[in-house]
């Protein structure tokens, strides 16, 4: 009897010590995942970038808000929204127009009011310098189909045409800023084939179709 008592201490005992251990392995574990879920939510929180607001003191660094971006009112040039901070909008002041650093607030104030009270203070203030470029291209896409050309002529001879006169004409500054209208023969292809313009078309109907959907782009941007 006694015998058969210590022996189902003994199982007792040994399916107590399991539990435990079973515990104990599951403690690990959970210890082990937990910081892979912080982790994990650590990365999340921060891949979420927090967009900056415009403040009414970046006009003296000589920038106005357009949709929640840095306008640079010199250069029309559209910074990121991340750039929207005192530090990087000085830096682009004075680096890019430092013949302007030392202007005061008024100077910005009336230049924003001369740019409002333009007739088209729209293309301005709200167009930005890749909705310009996109007018270029589109325009220079109808010239080509027009004249029958093949596609390649923009990219082959009308863009490098177009710098050089720049250049000579005007400046680098202004070859650079040209130097972004996307002319290849791909881009050229796909601007005419996609308005549907046919040579026996009436040209206008065509171009009047296009300038709206060029104007609605930059009313909506």
């Amino acid at each position: 009897m006694e015998r058969w008592l210590k022996g189902v201490k003994r199982v007792a005992t040994t399916s107590s010590n399991d539990a435990e251990c079973s515990k104990s392995v599951h403690a690990e574990n959970t210890a082990i995942t937990d910081p892979d879920d912080d982790a994990t939510t650590s990365i999340s929180t921060v891949s979420k970038t927090k967009k900056r607001k415009y403040d009414e003191s970046f006009i003296t660094f000589g920038f106005v808000d357009s949709n929640g971006s840095p306008l640079c009112m010199l250069c029309s040039k559209l910074l990121p929204n991340s750039s929207m901070a005192p530090a990087k909008l000085r830096r682009h002041l004075e680096t890019v127009h430092p013949e302007s650093k030392d202007n005061n607030k008024e100077f910005f104030v009336r230049k924003k009011e001369q740019l409002l009270e333009s007739p088209n203070n729209m293309m301005h203030v709200k167009q930005t310098i890749n909705e310009k470029a996109t007018e270029a291209s589109y325009l220079v896409s109808y010239r080509i189909a027009q004249a029958g050309e093949a596609h390649t002529i923009a990219e082959n001879l009308i863009n490098p045409c177009v710098l050089d006169i720049t250049k000579c004409m005007l400046d680098e500054k202004s070859a650079k800023h040209l130097s972004t209208v996307p002319l290849s023969n791909d881009t050229i292809s796909r601007r005419i084939y996609d308005h549907g313009y046919k040579k026996q078309e009436s040209p206008c109907k065509w171009m009047s179709q296009l300038m709206s959907l060029v104007w609605l782009s930059c009313w909506l941007s």
